[in-house]
């Protein structure tokens, strides 16, 4: 028994023994020293026995260290052996094989940098980060290696070996279950878009599965917006070919909501003649919708009667809306409720690095002082999203008290320089060159400066123009420009010009639709060559000082300004060259209209576009180049300037014209969603009464076809094929029309 227990004894002082190493070797080492490394744990490295545990936590804090790179331990015998790789400063980091992504977005978004440190954290998460940068551009199969090579004593080069392979894209979209929508109409919803090949201007949608998550609230908030609160939305992805995949949105709608009755709070005792007008107008609007719930109807209705009352200095009541389902009744109800009004009391501005203060608050369409009101805050915000050195905003408040401060947060666009170098291409002036070196934020102001040259068969112009906003009213711009022209009309009024001269013009935003212009213009005009020695061109020629006035009068409600499919825009234009200061005196009127009616499901478009114009001299008569031309761009069917009276071959165009175009448009037939835009059209129009000839009858032409508009991120490219219907037997016709830069 008691050997056993001197035996127990034994082993026990040997484990023990065994457990302590009676020495500490540390090799590796050139910068550092021992106090160096002393300072990285709290294990005393200079006592004679460690622990096991004590050597698991010197390893911890050493590989913690940004001055380690790596370390190699071993045990041998008696004695605890480290080998430590000293850190060494990055002197230049390579990305090689990187093809799609840019060497200086990677650059940037990566941990390590030059003159650090290689940190061994972030090995893997620069691997992650360059994975993700290239997750969304589509590229789900990428391989990064990060390898070193010696550069100094002290530094390395670090590399990073990028494989791309190919990209993932979305070829198709397609929906199963929607009935109210169509595909059309949901894809223009969503951001996920596909790539086919006759899409070549559309870039499409990589495979990126947030983006899907993000399409499916997006499907779902605006079917609720619709009143469908029961939809549900899935999707699935299937691999079509080699990196090629369809995604598929499955919907089940569920029961939309259907309104049974509407009341109105206080209706008689609260409500002005114009609020009881939008009331009306609202109840038109859910008739026309067979009273199915529209989220979008009723905050246009709230919206409108909340202005209303704000308007009147109503500050202290709004109304808003509840939906409460009673015995299988579903009843909307107009609430009134009554509110503290607030005082802004200050308004900060941040993210502006470029842009003044004072700019952006010109801008603003409320300052400390004013009631806060939503709906300023609503069109200050829309308003500064117009301007070219925004990219986006935030604008919040903070409200304590009846006092409110308001934060607005400056997503700025830094680069608001370019050289813009361009073609163009009309069936009316042939092919052109532009050149334009423009800035739309000079020094911080606000203002654009545009320098532009423009060349094309008829005509070459050289411009400078400034645009200027006041910075003590945000509704008025100036316009200064200086320009030269000189134009070749010997192919149609006999002549050719040179014209230099200077303009200005002011713009008064009226409200968000209407817009009031008005200016003036002098320009040295020299009207030279004569191509033959008629009274059309005679009269022509020679030098003019001309002075003209000019006022217009706009309002556009078009949901898109180049590529519109509901809304409309009507322009008054008169311009007036006083006979008693200028030397060539005239007036001419043009109005111009363009109707779109949207349909209701789809994105396709019913349109009505009409234009009239009425010109004469104020002294003899009406110069042709002062007179309007018809054909071409404005009447597809017929050449440029093909339409209309001649004399010798000599066109003289009218004093009076009109011309009414009715279509249909939408996209291509080939696929839901794509960039190409189709519009059939019936086009009826004359021009009359010109000075130079008594053949001005009233004759009307007509013209049908087809367009093809294909949009692009610097513009459209159109072409279109109409047939002549009605013609005179001197109108010179072409059925094909194409161009670049202008669209139908």
């Amino acid at each position: 028994m008691i050997i056993k227990i001197f035996y127990k004894i034994f082993i026990f002082v040997i484990f023990s023994l065994n457990s302590f190493a009676s020495n500490l070797v540390i090799n590796g080492l050139s910068k550092l020293n021992i106090d160096d490394l002393q300072t990285f744990t709290s294990i005393d490295l200079k006592k004679s026995f460690y622990k096991d545990e004590e050597i698991n936590l010197l390893l911890k804090d050493f590989y913690k260290s940004d001055l380690i790179f790596d370390l190699e331990y071993f045990k041998e015998n008696n004695t605890h052996n480290f080998v430590i790789q000293e850190n060494k400063l990055i002197e230049n980091i390579y990305i090689n094989g990187n093809i799609k992504i840019e060497d200086e977005l990677i650059l940037q978004n990566i941990s390590m940098k030059e003159n650090g440190f290689i940190k061994k954290s972030y090995i893997t998460d620069d691997i992650n980060i360059i994975k993700s940068i290239y997750k969304i551009k589509g590229f789900n199969n990428v391989n990064v290696i990060i390898s070193t090579e010696k550069f100094s004593e002290e530094r390395i080069n670090l590399i990073y070996e990028i494989s791309e392979n190919n990209q993932s894209e979305i070829e198709r979209i397609k929906f199963k279950g929607n009935i109210a929508f169509s595909d059309r109409y949901l894809l223009s919803l969503i951001n996920t878009k596909a790539r086919n090949f006759y899409n070549i201007f559309s870039s499409g949608s990589n495979l990126v599965i947030d983006n899907f998550n993000f399409d499916i609230n997006k499907i779902k908030s605006f079917y609720a917006q619709k009143g469908f609160f029961e939809v549900d939305v899935n999707y699935s992805i299937n691999e079509s070919s080699s990196n090629k995949y369809t995604v598929t949105f499955f919907i089940n709608e569920g029961k939309r909501l259907k309104l049974n009755d509407i009341y109105f709070e206080d209706t008689k005792s609260e409500t002005s003649k114009k609020m009881n007008e939008n009331y009306e107008l609202f109840i038109k609007k859910l008739t026309k919708n067979d009273f199915y719930y529209d989220q979008t109807i009723i905050d246009e209705f709230l919206e409108k009667i909340n202005k209303s009352l704000i308007n009147k200095n109503n500050f202290n009541t709004i109304y808003v809306s509840n939906l409460e389902k009673n015995n299988d009744k579903n009843i909307l109800t107009f609430i009134k409720e009554n509110v503290e009004p607030t005082r802004i009391n200050k308004i900060e501005i941040t993210g502006n690095n470029i842009t003044k203060d004072k700019t952006i608050r010109s801008k603003l369409s409320f300052q400390p002082g004013d009631y806060f009101n939503v709906n300023s805050i609503r069109d200050s915000k829309s308003k500064l999203l117009r301007f070219k050195y925004i990219n986006n905003l935030d604008i919040t408040s903070d409200t304590n008290d009846g006092i409110s401060d308001i934060r607005i947060n400056i997503d700025e666009n830094k680069k608001t320089g370019q050289i813009l170098v361009g073609g163009t291409f009309s069936g009316d002036n042939g092919a052109g060159v532009t050149i334009s070196a423009k800035d739309n934020n000079v020094f911080g102001s606000g203002n654009s400066l545009d320098t532009n040259f423009t060349a094309n068969q008829e005509r070459t112009l050289f411009r400078i123009s400034l645009v200027q906003y006041p910075v003590s009213v945000s509704n008025i711009k100036n316009s200064y420009s200086i320009f030269n022209t000189e134009t070749d009309l010997s192919n149609s009024f006999g002549f050719e010009t040179d014209e230099l001269g200077i303009g200005y013009s002011i713009n008064f935003d009226y409200s968000q639709n209407i817009d009031v212009t008005s200016g003036f213009a002098f320009k040295k005009s020299e009207r030279h060559s004569a191509k033959k020695s008629i009274s059309p061109i005679n009269e022509n020629i020679g030098e003019f000082d001309i002075y003209t006035l000019n006022l217009s009068l706009m309002h556009d409600t078009r949901n898109d300004l180049l590529y519109p499919t509901d809304g409309s825009s009507n322009r008054i234009y008169f311009e007036y060259s006083p006979k008693d200061i200028s030397d060539d005196s005239y007036y001419k009127f043009i109005i111009k209209s363009d109707i779109y009616k949207k349909s209701k499901n789809s994105n396709r478009f019913l349109f009505l576009s009409s234009d009239l114009g009425l010109a004469d001299s104020l002294e003899g008569n009406l110069s042709t180049i002062n007179a309007f031309s018809l054909g071409g761009l404005n009447f597809k069917g017929f050449e440029y300037k093909g339409v209309g009276p001649k004399q010798s071959n000599i066109y003289l165009g009218g004093n009076k014209f009109f011309t009414t175009t009715v279509g249909y448009g939408g996209s291509f037939l080939f696929d839901d969603k794509d960039n190409i835009n189709t519009k059939f059209f019936y086009s009826v129009g004359s021009i009359w009464d010109s000075d130079y000839t008594s053949d001005n009858d009233f004759d009307l032409r007509s013209s049908a076809g087809i367009s093809f508009d294909i949009l692009t991120a610097v513009g459209p490219i159109s072409l279109s094929y109409a047939i002549p219907i009605d013609k005179n037997t001197n109108d010179k016709t072409s059925e094909f029309n194409f161009s670049i830069g202008t669209s139908f």
